[in-house]
């Protein structure tokens, strides 16, 4: 049976329907979850929204008290804020500075935003809360502070290394001006234009080298250098590398001693890399030994790995440092004898070369004054070079 619209049965009822529908209709609209309850909590109406974020279906919702769908930590707390809420009818956030969470269905929490509304009914009040899930939110948050905080570090790192390069030039650039002295000098002989030039020499390539160093380090963080790697035998990079640090070997008086393996040490590598890897390190053992110190060098294998081990007995490594020495611009302890120990980029430059063969390279300590021992280790060619 129809009944007529123009019925003055019906017609009273029209605007509650129309409401009622309208109500709903932006209910679901509402971008966010939506959850009403009433004055003792008790949940009274949801839009779907609310039931996808909290993985609940209403008929399971309807009638529960809102604690529910939150941590059980913030259950206890919160009927006293509820009554303060009603005390004080408005809209506002909830929580104001606080990290507030909801708990899903399957147990999972997670964060969100939520915004209080009073709804004024024929039955008395009730509170919409509009909740929004701040999980992606809260990450690109983390992702600002993250990303904020490596500024912050490498604008340190920045002002570390201009006051670090500041440094390491000071003393080449105050030899060089001695050096113009001794050479403008008319009382100069030729004994001292030897001197000069002596030092002139090895100024100049100390400086060439810490630019060198520096280029390289920048390339390898750029992954700007390229390996020429083939078969080469550990054994042959020893002596290259101790012919590049002999002048500092020679200038503090080290005892050298080496100790090759009997057997070849093939390994996939750049000669010239892993010369300057090696005499990186026996440059670091010279610089942190005191003068006429033992520095051994050995190569061996070590576990199907081909090895080199450089042994000080120089001012060693506090514990605590041994996990930092291979890091930018770090110096464990200060140079022997007050010298220059240099940028800290020679041990940082040696382990990401060593990393760009696949290898390892470590660094064993007892302290302070107890030496230190560093271990190059890469993979052995298990067949040796291949016949061209």
């Amino acid at each position: 049976m129809l009944t007529h619209i123009d019925d003055p049965a019906v017609r009273p009822m029209l605007p509650a329907a129309q409401s009622e529908l309208l109500f709903h209709g932006f209910l679901e609209a509402a971008p966010d979850a939506v959850v009403i309850v009433d004055g003792e909590g008790a949940i009274v109406h949801l839009n779907s929204q609310a039931e996808e974020l909290f993985g609940y279906h209403r008929v399971e919702l309807v009638g529960r008290s809102i604690e529910m769908l939150m941590p059980a930590r913030f259950r206890g707390s919160h009927a006293t804020q509820r009554r303060a809420y009603y005390a004080e009818r408005r809209a506002r956030p909830m929580g104001g500075d606080l990290d507030l969470f909801g708990l899903r269905k399957d147990g999972r929490e997670f964060p969100i935003d939520v915004l209080l509304s009073p709804m004024l009914t024929g039955t008395g009040t009730l509170v919409v809360s509009a909740i929004r899930d701040m999980t992606a939110h809260r990450s690109l948050e983390d992702e600002l502070r993250r990303r904020t905080r490596e500024l912050e570090e490498a604008d340190r790192e920045k002002d570390h290394f201009l006051s670090a390069v500041a440094h390491e030039l000071r003393s080449p650039l105050g030899v060089l001006t001695q050096v113009a002295y001794l050479l403008r000098s008319p009382q100069a002989g030729a004994a001292v234009h030897q001197q000069a030039l002596g030092m002139l020499e090895r100024q100049t390539v100390h400086m060439a080298r810490l630019v060198e160093d520096l280029l390289d380090l920048t390339r390898v963080r750029c992954g700007k250098v390229a390996l020429h790697q083939e078969a080469v035998d550990l054994r042959t990079v020893i002596p290259k590398a101790v012919e590049i640090c002999r002048p500092l070997l020679d200038a503090r008086k080290h005892h050298l001693e080496l100790v090759q393996s009997r057997e070849p040490l093939y390994v996939n590598g750049d000669t010239t890399r892993l010369v300057q890897v090696v005499s990186n390190l026996l440059t670091n053992a010279a610089k942190y030994t005191p003068q006429g110190g033992h520095i051994r060098i050995t190569a061996a294998k070590e576990d199907g790995a081909a090895a080199v081990f450089i042994r000080d007995d120089g001012v060693g490594i506090p514990k605590e440092m041994l996990s930092r020495v291979f890091e930018l611009f770090v110096q464990a302890t200060p140079a022997e004898d007050g010298g220059a120990g240099g940028l800290g980029i020679g041990l940082a430059l040696a382990r990401q070369l060593i990393d760009l063969h696949g290898g390892s390279v470590t660094v064993i300590s007892d302290g302070l004054g107890q030496g230190s021992e560093f271990v190059v280790r890469l993979p052995l060619l298990p067949d040796g070079p291949k016949a061209s």
